[in-house]
């Protein structure tokens, strides 16, 4: 089944957990300054962490038995940044084929792997000020979305968006794609996006933009209590398909650049996470900042 049948079948989708923060603090690898981990796949110790990480996520899902969803390590693989890098790969398409590859590897259980064509804001995610308009995010980001397309990925994602015009614009663009989509949004404590909005807001404006809609909305990088569910209305939860939490409370300022590992207790984490989804029933559940396997083999074990 495809990624949109999946999700309707299937009460639990895990996503995976920290990637790119995972690899940071392990040291084992250099990020790129640009690109951060988008390289990797061409370097010979990178390729291999990256495997690692990505086949740790799998496993946890294929002992469960429940799909799993995985992005591309190309968050910060647009056009202007890889020319920028001087690197004349097809950065993009090389890592959709380098995660094809490693979904391989795991036989007929393969078919609850879905790989997603991922991507982030221009700017800074944590800074709503420097966002995109709708018109120039339609055309920046046109580039990237075509390429992780044309390379065949099951969805698209775009993540961490701090404010409503840029990703409108890059919902637009993927629209015109055949390929199903999910836009994902950064929230504070508050429960609103970034740039002060609400989320029925967001995802009416982006819902009504659109002549194909996405498939839902996801959060990522905010600890799950951030979306203060019980007080969203039914229009947001009905479309709110994803949570991808940190694992600590603190806000974002806070997390972003620490030299410390900042994590709350996992299963506080995991608790507030499972209630998402079997009260607000928010199905696809993974880690962002701070979390690992660790965090998703509690949602697994604890779930039932």
């Amino acid at each position: 089944m495809d990624i949109q049948e999946a999700i309707q079948a299937y009460s639990l989708i895990l996503n995976e957990a920290s990637i790119i923060e995972s690899l940071w603090r392990v040291g084992e690898v250099d990020l790129h300054p640009l690109l951060l981990n988008a390289p990797l796949i061409y370097d010979e110790k990178g390729k291999k962490e990256l495997s690692r990480l990505y086949r740790g996520f799998i496993s946890v899902a294929r002992e469960a038995d429940v799909p799993i969803t995985l992005g591309t390590p190309t968050w910060r693989a647009s056009q202007g940044r890889i020319k920028a890098s001087k690197i004349e790969n097809d950065v993009n398409g090389d890592a959709v084929r380098f995660l094809m590859d490693l979904r391989s590897e795991w036989g007929s259980w393969s078919e609850n792997i879905y790989v997603g064509g991922l991507m982030g804001c221009k700017n800074d995610c944590y800074k709503p000020e420097e966002g995109l308009s709708k018109e120039d995010a339609e055309g920046f980001h046109m580039w990237q979305i075509d390429r992780l397309a044309e390379a065949g990925v099951d969805y698209l994602m775009a993540v961490t968006l701090p404010a409503i015009p840029e990703a409108a614009g890059i919902a637009l663009a993927m629209a015109k794609t055949n390929i199903p989509f999910i836009i994902s949004f950064v929230i504070n404590r508050e429960g609103k996006i970034l740039d002060g909005s609400s989320l029925e807001d967001a995802f009416s404006e982006i819902d009504a933009e659109c002549s194909r809609l996405p498939l839902g909305y996801m959060i990522n990088c905010a600890y799950p209590s951030f979306l203060k569910a019980e007080e969203q209305p039914a229009s947001v939860l009905s479309r709110l398909i994803g949570y991808q939490a940190n694992a600590s409370s603190l806000d974002q300022c806070d997390l972003d650049g620490a030299e410390n590992l900042e994590a709350d207790d996992v299963s506080e984490w995991g608790d507030l996470m499972i209630e998402l989804n079997k009260r607000f029933g928010v199905k696809i559940l993974g880690g962002c900042c701070g979390t690992s396997t660790e965090h998703l083999e509690y949602i697994v074990r604890n779930m039932a």
